[in-house]
Formats: structure tokens, C-alpha cells, sequence
């Protein structure tokens, strides 16, 4: 098994420490002495299934592939706007894709999981291109007056 390509997609609004700082008990050196974070990208007006199907039709160009070619989608999920469908059954909608999909709920490590998933059904014979989706949404969670 090897990884063809990536994709990525980022939201628009950014949310720097020092805007941070204009609510919070807290500064820019503050957080960035501690975490390295300069800021953070929020979702805000996009929706997040919108940002993992441009991220997974980037992947997709990136590894000169259509999404007729793939065999399973793989979703790392913990928060979205739905709780059926999966968001994996509508990233597979987006991108024309036609194969078996499913979400998987393991937060950081879902990547991991995923390509652990991924390698055991490649292994068994059972696919060959795999799309692998880890898109998280952590504001919809974010208490931001809790510092």
C-alpha cells in the first residue's frame, strides 16, 4: 500500500492570538511560548462538508485519479452537521464517486485508524484506491470564553 496523493482545504476566517487576546485573561506570548500557535483557521460561513470535498477532489488530481476509480472512502470524523448521513456518504455524493463508504469517530488519531483501516482491506484483497478523509470542525465544540 503506498499514499498516491493529498489534499487539503483550510476555511477562511483566521483567528490570530492577539484577537484571542481582546476577550480572553490571555497574549500572544502566552499561547505561542507554550503551543507555537501564531493562529488558527475557523470555519465560519463554509460548511464542512464543502471544505472535505474539495479536500478529497485536490487528493483525488493530486494522485491522477477519478473518483469512479476508488473503492472505499474512509471518513475520520468527530463533529459535523449531521448525524445521518454520514459526512463520508456526502463527500462521496460531491465528488461522483460510487463506492462503499464509512465514518470512523476517532478524533486525532483518526488518520492512523484510517490508514490502518485502509491497509487491512488492501491486504485482504479487497481494494485498491482508497480515499482516506479526516475532517474535523472543532469551533461547532469551542467554548471561546473558556481559556
Amino acid at each position: 500500500m503506498k499514499i498516491s496523493g493529498t489534499g487539503s482545504a483550510l476555511p477562511k476566517k483566521i483567528v490570530t492570538n492577539e484577537m484571542l487576546s481582546q476577550f480572553l485573561d490571555t497574549s500572544d506570548e502566552w499561547i505561542r511560548t507554550r503551543t507555537g500557535v501564531l493562529s488558527r483557521q475557523v470555519i465560519s460561513d463554509e460548511k464542512l462538508e464543502d471544505l472535505a470535498a474539495e479536500a478529497a477532489m485536490k487528493a483525488l488530481d493530486n494522485a491522477g485519479m477519478k473518483a469512479e476509480e476508488l473503492d472505499f472512502i474512509i471518513c475520520s470524523n468527530v463533529v459535523n452537521e449531521y448525524i445521518t448521513p454520514q459526512l463520508s456518504c456526502i463527500i462521496q455524493g460531491a465528488i461522483g464517486a460510487t463506492c462503499p463508504c464509512i465514518d470512523i469517530n476517532c478524533a486525532c488519531a483518526g488518520l492512523v485508524h484510517a490508514l490502518e483501516i485502509a491497509e487491512s482491506f488492501y491486504q485482504a484483497g479487497r481494494v485498491k484506491n482508497v480515499l482516506i478523509v479526516c475532517a474535523e470542525e472543532p469551533t461547532r465544540m469551542t467554548d471561546w470564553s473558556d481559556r
